[in-house]
């Protein structure tokens, strides 16, 4: 009887070589009647309520948390601990009593309970993914279902090859064991147009690579503030899960908190300040999926990004049922591999240029522009970026405009700065730059015409 086993390891009760628990228990004068119920006694086994509740298999923290209360509750209504024989015998599991007994009567029984089933979902949560993962994904990839599927990808969502690279890209990070974060890629998918299907695709992609229905996807959708653990007590759902669905979640003004989202892209771990308990470091692989109706440019900062595969759909979808979708794109990922190396297959897909060139690319187009009254002969023979800047935007330019105004002429007038001074430029030589590049852009209009002929 396992129970008996359980109670003889609790009570350190030495066992003879051929004898059984059963025995054990007689030779020490036990009998059932004198035992409190078996999950009791299988919580003190364990070592605690947190050990105890880390095997419990359920879906949800909810019912987790059901599961601790009630047995709190059972243990504090068990008749066994009302004898006084019973306690004495087996003093850790009366200990085990008094501890809820004592969390009852002080009013502390519910938030205890919360804080150890949040504790332990972590856990929980994870044994159920790998569980779930190893499922979906116990049967070796096929090369030729991969290319048949891939196909149909294409076909209904019009998706190029280099998009399929990038899909198979992020699903082949998810599954790849220690995983190099600063290789990690998240997957932004995004259309200006409506019923493209690109949060239906998200949605399956999440689920099967948390190994769950489609119907699940609500378990996998976050936000940013949550993600970058704005609040003192959050939890990223990343810590839980294998892939993360960010719906709409990039703000307007990335400026802010551009510089954190970039970090946390690449780390594989965060830091839990779980409630009235210790800060502790959690394994956190930030596999994300970003879904929006606007262009991955229009919220990178910098010059370029390296940490997103961005893929437009613009082709609106046949009308398929969602269980007919998931079962495609699982079909995707289960068949998917990997390249050989790693680093090579990062390195193919680029960056992604941002806020920071385009602006760059705009001053350059203004000062083309604007050559006579920046370069022109009547300009003198010198000039500076603030005088550039303040030509160009008609006030005292901001930090940021100057900065990009001299990317923008650093990158025109190439060793056009005097030695002496490198703050100045001479503008004949810039101005002779600037006829260069104007020739060039004639002869570039004065395209050949071929006659059929």
């Amino acid at each position: 009887m396992e129970t008996i086993s359980k109670l003889i390891d609790i009570l350190c009760l030495e066992k003879g070589d051929n004898e059984t628990p059963e025995n054990v228990f007689l030779r020490y004068n036990f009998s059932l009647n004198m035992l409190p119920s078996p999950i009791i006694i299988d919580i003190v086994h364990h070592g605690g309520l947190i050990e105890w509740a880390k095997k419990q298999n359920v879906t949800s923290q909810s019912k987790l948390f059901e599961m601790v209360f009630n047995a709190c509750r059972k243990t504090i209504s068990e008749s066994v601990f009302n004898n006084k024989k019973t306690v004495d015998i087996f003093p850790p599991l009366a200990n085990f009593f008094y501890y809820c007994q004592k969390l009852d009567r002080s009013g502390k029984l519910f938030k205890t309970c919360e804080t150890i089933s949040e504790a332990a979902w972590i856990s929980v949560c994870r044994s159920n993914l790998n569980e779930n993962l190893n499922k979906i994904f116990s049967v070796e990839p096929d090369v030729l279902e991969y290319e048949k599927t891939k196909e149909k990808i294409k076909n209904i969502w019009g998706f190029s090859d280099k998009d399929i690279d990038a899909f198979r890209y992020f699903v082949c990070q998810t599954r790849h064991k220690n995983h190099n974060p600063s290789l990690n890629k998240s997957l932004y998918i995004w259309g200006d147009a409506k019923k493209t299907g690109k949060t239906t695709i998200a949605r399956a992609l999440i689920t099967i690579l948390n190994g769950d229905k489609f119907e699940n996807f609500g378990r996998y959708e976050s936000n940013l503030s949550k993600e970058l653990q704005y609040n003192d007590h959050d939890l990223p759902l990343a810590a839980l899960y294998n892939a993360v669905l960010l719906d709409e979640a990039m703000p307007k003004d990335s400026s802010k908190s551009y510089g954190q989202l970039k970090q946390m892209l690449t780390s594989n771990s965060c830091s839990y300040n779980q409630k009235f308990e210790m800060i502790k470091t959690l394994e956190c692989n930030r596999y994300y999926i970003f879904g929006s109706n606007h262009d991955i440019k229009d919220h990178i900062i910098d010059k370029e990004e390296r940490r997103f595969l961005s893929v437009n759909i613009e082709k609106r979808n046949l009308e398929l049922e969602f269980s007919e979708i998931y079962d495609i794109w699982l079909k995707f990922c289960v068949n998917s591999v990997p390249e050989d190396s790693w680093q090579i297959w990062y390195d193919s897909f680029g960056n992604i240029d941002g806020i920071e060139k385009n602006d760059i690319e705009e001053i350059k187009s203004e000062i083309m522009l604007n050559k006579e009254n920046l370069f022109g002969m009547l300009c003198g023979s010198t000039t500076t970026v603030k005088k550039v800047a303040s030509l160009l935007f008609k006030n005292e330019p901001t930090r940021d405009q100057k900065k990009t105004v001299a990317q923008a002429m650093d990158l025109l007038f190439l060793n056009c700065r005097y030695k002496s001074n490198k703050s100045f430029f001479s503008i004949p030589l810039c101005r002779e730059r600037l006829a260069i590049m104007n020739e060039r852009e004639e002869l570039d209009l004065n395209v050949m015409v071929v006659l059929p002929f």
